[in-house]
C-alpha cells in the first residue's frame, strides 16, 4: 500500500463516515448525558436525608447503567468498537440485595457516570472540529465552481482579506486542490477521533471478565 493509497483510501472505510456522524451527534448526546447525570446526582444527594432519597439514588445509578449500554451500542455501530451486549457484572443468580450492593461498589458504575459527564466537553470539541474543517474544505472546493457558473463573486475571505479567484484559473485550481486535500484530512481526523473515542468508551463503560 502506497502512501497515497493510505491517504485517499480512508474514503473507502465505512467507519470513517460513522465517526463523522458520531462527531456531529456527540454534542447533542453530550448535552443530554451531562444534564441527566448532574440533575440526577443533585436530586439524589439532596434527598438522601429523606426516605425517598435512597430509592431515587438507586434508580439514578440504574439509569447510568442503562445509558452506558445505549452509548455502547452507538459506539459499536458508528465507531466499530466491539462492546458487550450486557454488562459482564450482571449475574441473575445472585440475591437482589447483593446486586444492589454491587451497583454501588462496582467501579464501572462511577466510571460510566464520569464518561457521561465527559461527553459534554468532548462532544462540543468533536462537533466544533468537524463542522469547521468540513465547512472550510467544502467552501474551498465549491468556490471555483461558483465562479465558473457565474453564481456571484467568488473569493476567499480571511480576517478582512479578500482573494478574488474569478478569472484566476490557477487560484481556482489551487482552491480546489487545497479543499480536496483538507476534506481527506478531515476524514483522517474523524477516523482518529473514532478510534480514540472507541478506546475511551471501552475502558470506561466495559468491565473485562474476571476468571
Amino acid at each position: 500500500r502506497t502512501l497515497a493509497g493510505r491517504f485517499f483510501g480512508v474514503a473507502a472505510d465505512p467507519h470513517t463516515y460513522g465517526s463523522l456522524f458520531y462527531m456531529l451527534l456527540s454534542m447533542a448526546t453530550g448535552i443530554f448525558y451531562f444534564t441527566w447525570v448532574v440533575t440526577g446526582a443533585s436530586l439524589s444527594a439532596g434527598l438522601l436525608i429523606l426516605i425517598v432519597g435512597i430509592p431515587l439514588l438507586l434508580l439514578f445509578l440504574l439509569s447510568v447503567r442503562l445509558l452506558s449500554l445505549v452509548e455502547g451500542r452507538i459506539v459499536e455501530v458508528l465507531l466499530g468498537e466491539r462492546m458487550p451486549r450486557r454488562p459482564l457484572y450482571t449475574q441473575r443468580d445472585k440475591p437482589w440485595l447483593t446486586r444492589i450492593g454491587e451497583l454501588f461498589t462496582d467501579a464501572r458504575t462511577w466510571t460510566a457516570a464520569a464518561y457521561l459527564l465527559l461527553m459534554l466537553p468532548l462532544g462540543i470539541a468533536y462537533f466544533t472540529v468537524v463542522v469547521t474543517l468540513l465547512s472550510v474544505a467544502l467552501a474551498l472546493m465549491v468556490a471555483p465552481l461558483a465562479s465558473l457558473l457565474g453564481l456571484g463573486p467568488a473569493g476567499i475571505h480571511v480576517e478582512g482579506l479578500v482573494v478574488d479567484i474569478a478569472g484566476n484559473w490557477w487560484l481556482a485550481l489551487l482552491s480546489l486542490l487545497v479543499g480536496t486535500l483538507l476534506l481527506f484530512v478531515t476524514l483522517h481526523v474523524a477516523r482518529l477521533v473514532g478510534r480514540f473515542h472507541g478506546w475511551l468508551a471501552k475502558h470506561l463503560l466495559v468491565r473485562t471478565a474476571v476468571v
